[in-house]
Parts: structure tokens; sequence; C-alpha cells
């Protein structure tokens, strides 16, 4: 599998939200982080939402609470309201995904987070955000808590590299009913959507899953990094980070 992978996804470490560092005044999942990720020579992880009128926005969160300081959903708001906000008290303002495709324009690999609630389908968003990219010149994987979202991709958007998100199951099912959380352990065992690769959490490495993933020649990208210590627990046991607050050269 991971001769058919572009070598950006195991050689180039991964700037979590961007290059940010909201101390110098730059905010997570901005223009800036964004830029400064360029300039470093690092590829960029992102996170994607869909809004009330049903574009995609580039945005960590649900609610508006920890970045704009004000109450708010994500999925409740127009792209314009959003794009009208302000990062964590900085000049930034919200991107739109198609603000930052413009921006980046393929001078570094893009990792797209699709990010999904609980009850939310797969479809809309996916189709949003494969849309933009049919036709953008540079390098962009996908990945997803969900894994359903990684199966529509399989299914309707099969030429991007697609990678599943996990971490230890008590983490991950901490939400869900016991039925729920059985058959999410089912789908990230039987590699449901067929993924490329897995972004797995650096503090519950080692872990039989990434194991199973790697044996099957799966490469492990590991998050987030922050840490000496978790660096080499990630050169240990996956193939890639996505850091933040961590010298990499």
């Amino acid at each position: 599998m991971t001769e058919a992978l572009p070598k950006w996804l195991t050689k180039t470490p991964v700037a979590h939200r961007g290059l940010h560092d909201i101390a110098k005044g730059v905010p997570e999942n901005s223009r800036l982080a964004f830029q400064k990720a360029i300039d470093a020579g690092y590829a960029i992880e992102l996170d994607v939402r869909i809004t009330g009128d049903g574009q995609a926005v580039v945005f960590h969160d649900a609610v508006l609470d920890r970045l704009c300081g004000k109450p708010g959903h994500v999925a409740d708001m127009t792209l314009a309201a959003l794009k009208r906000e302000t990062l964590l008290g900085t000049a930034e303002t919200v991107p739109s995904f198609r603000d930052v495709l413009d921006l980046v324009q393929g001078r570094a690999p893009l990792l797209v987070e699709i990010k999904k609630d609980n009850a939310e389908p797969a479809g809309k968003l996916e189709a949003a955000v494969a849309n933009m990219l049919r036709h953008y010149p540079g390098p962009v994987a996908v990945q997803s808590f969900s894994p359903r979202t990684v199966k529509w991709f399989r299914d309707n958007a099969p030429q991007f590299v697609r990678g599943q998100i996990a971490c230890a199951m008590s983490d991950m099912g901490k939400n869900l009913t016991w039925y729920q959380r059985l058959a999410l352990g089912w789908m990230l065992n039987h590699f449901h959507g067929e993924p490329m690769f897995l972004a797995y959490d650096v503090n519950d490495l080692p872990a039989p899953l990434t194991a199973r993933y790697r044996a099957r020649h799966m490469p492990v990208v590991s998050w987030t990094v922050r840490t000496p210590e978790q660096r080499a627990r990630a050169a240990a046991h996956a193939d890639n980070i996505i850091f933040e607050e961590l010298s990499t050269k």
C-alpha cells in the first residue's frame, strides 16, 4: 500500500491546524498559520465543517465559544456570517475551504480532516470538499474519525488518498451507546472504507490497531505530537507526525 501513496504523507511533518502560535498572534486554522507552514516547508493539517447553508468552512469546533469568544453553532450559521468572525482575539478571520485552497495553491501538501458530529450522515460535506478538490492542483489527502466518511470517499471520490483517524476505543466511544461502540470497533478493525493510512493518537501508541494497519503496509501518522517524548514514541511506532509547539528542524 505504501508504494501507492505520495511520499509527503510519510516524509513531511504535518503542521496541526497550520503552524499556529497564539502567543505570537497566529491562531489555529487561520490563513496566517497556513502561510507560516508553507514558509517553513511543512504539510498542513486543517479541519473542515459544514455550514448552515451547505458550505465548507475551515474551523475545528462545532461551536464558536473557544475560538471566537461568542455563542453560536457552525451548523446554524451561513458561511458569510462565519467569515466575518475573528479568531482568538486576532485580526485573522475564519476562512472558507475555498479561501485556503486559493491561498495554498499547491505550495504545501494538505491533510483535510472532515469534521462530523456523531449523528451527522455522510454525504453533504464530503461532496462539497470533493467537488472543490477535483481541480485543485496540489497534493492532498482526506481523513476523518468517521468510517462512514472514509467509505464515502472510497465509493464516490476514490482518486483522493483517504485516511482513518482513531485513538483508544475508550476515548472514541465515550459518547456512543454500546451498540455504536461495537459497530465502530468492527469498522475500524475490518478496514471499513478501505483507508489508505491510519492517523492515530500518539498517547495511545503502541496499539494493536496500528500494528494491524502496518502489517498490511498501511502507514500510521501520529497526532498530536507536542513534546520530544511524544516524538520519540511516534518515531518508534508510526511513519510520520502531525505536530504543534515542536521544532522538527
